[in-house]
């Protein structure tokens, strides 16, 4: 992994903390109104706030976007500013302490999973097994359904049903692949404590998304239903059982009085439901919008370059002046020497006062140099390329400006010497 690799790492991890302050504040709400079923799948928009930050980035003007209204404009500063943080880091140290965090927490995960499975008793029949932490689900290749010891004895009849009901609805509503994908985040972002904070709320959210599935098939055993869930937490397995980093349990961390709280509240109507689902659809899709139009190189305020190039090959001298949109590419050529040189340019805002220009360098049609450079705005720089074979090298002089777009006074845009 390059420093490039590093920043993309380090550009989703304040896309998904931006993701994960957003959920934590409207999950509450979400449910009061719209049901638990709601607030668990707004989490959706953590992974989907990661991804959008690996979406390809358009460069022609179809694709390009412009924020100028301030909230946008300081998300995308945030997300700028975080991603060139790290510019300037050594790439290998920070290579090294991630992977050595992404390996520790896996082998962690791995230990706890392990640690689980070896816990767990004989099988009963098909996908039913004994284990002291259940009730649970566990498992990804073959999900199978944890019940705990004595579970004929030490529940009715009705709980047993209703038991039985929330598991299947576990594995129905694939939450053992949720858990999987929460783990993966966490190794990869290890270094981000609020995403291990949020992972409690977010197994309290799949608990009481899968209990309102259940009293939605069996409205009338809300009291059975607090029995079983009082019988569970206060006998047999420990209050401390795991079912690891992948399974779905009944124990800790999911407060039994908050579990309980909601079985009083009715079911919201479904145009609440719908409602909240589109708030949810709406928020994501706007998130990931912000997230790639950052990625893409929006403009905080001015939306094009202007840019002094000054291309220098022996006693040649050539210079072109323009005004460019952000990422669309401009080209420059020049001849010296019997040397046909052609520098094609695309400069991006790189955060609030500096841009980044990509060059590609061509010698008589053969690329010859691909650098990158980042300036401060209305800063001089320069990029050199070394002549070989008895030909002369090209030295290119930079002076990179924000622009509103209209022509200067100071026109014209090219000169030859």
């Amino acid at each position: 992994m390059s420093i490039e690799g590093l920043r993309g790492l380090f550009a989703m991890n304040v896309s998904l903390s931006v993701a994960l302050i957003a959920v934590l504040l409207l999950r509450g709400l979400l449910r009061r109104h719209s049901g638990a079923e709601v607030a668990y799948a707004s989490w959706l928009l953590v992974p989907l706030a990661a991804a959008a930050a690996l979406l390809p980035t358009g460069t022609g003007g179809a694709y390009r976007v412009l924020l100028d209204v301030t909230p946008g404009a300081t998300a995308v500063q945030v997300l700028q500013a975080s991603s060139d943080a790290i510019a300037g880091w050594p790439s290998l140290p920070l290579l090294a302490l991630w992977g050595c965090g992404a390996v520790a927490t896996a082998l962690l995960f791995a230990a706890q999973q392990r640690s689980f499975a070896r816990a767990l008793g004989r099988p009963l029949r098909g996908r039913l097994r004994e284990g002291g932490a259940g009730p649970c689900v566990a498992g990804l290749l073959r999900p199978c359904i944890v019940l705990p010891t004595a579970f004929r004895w030490r529940y009715s009849w009705r709980e047993r049903r209703l038991i039985l009901a929330h598991e299947i609805a576990h594995l129905r509503g694939g939450d053992l692949y949720a858990n999987a994908l929460g783990a993966l985040l966490r190794c990869l972002f290890w270094f981000n404590p609020l995403l291990h904070l949020a992972c409690a709320r977010f197994r309290l959210d799949q608990e009481l998304a899968c209990d309102a599935r259940v009293l939605a098939r069996f409205p009338e055993a809300r009291r059975s239903y607090a029995g079983a869930m009082l019988k569970t937490q206060l006998g047999g397995a420990g209050a401390t059982d795991s079912t690891g980093p992948l399974g779905c349990g009944w124990h800790n961390p999911h407060p039994l009085k908050e579990r309980i709280a909601m079985l009083h509240h009715p079911l919201p109507s479904w145009p609440l439901r719908l409602g909240g689902r589109l708030v949810v659809a709406v928020f994501g899709v706007a998130t990931a919008a912000v997230v790639w139009a950052a990625q893409s190189g929006v403009t905080v305020g001015a939306g094009f370059v202007d840019a002094r190039v000054t291309l220098r090959s022996g006693d040649f001298a050539h210079t072109a002046r323009m005004i460019n949109p952000f990422g669309e590419s401009f080209l420059v050529t020049a001849s010296s020497d019997g040397q046909a040189w052609q520098a094609e340019f695309t400069a991006r805002p790189e955060s609030a006062g500096t841009i980044r220009l990509s060059a590609r360098v061509q010698r008589d049609n053969d690329v010859v140099a691909t650098p990158e450079i980042v300036l401060r705005d209305g800063e001089a720089g320069g990029i050199s390329v070394d002549g070989v074979g008895g030909k002369g090298g090209l030295a290119v002089e930079l002076l990179l400006r924000r622009s509103d777009g209209a022509v200067p006074k100071d026109w014209p845009a090219s000169t030859h010497h």
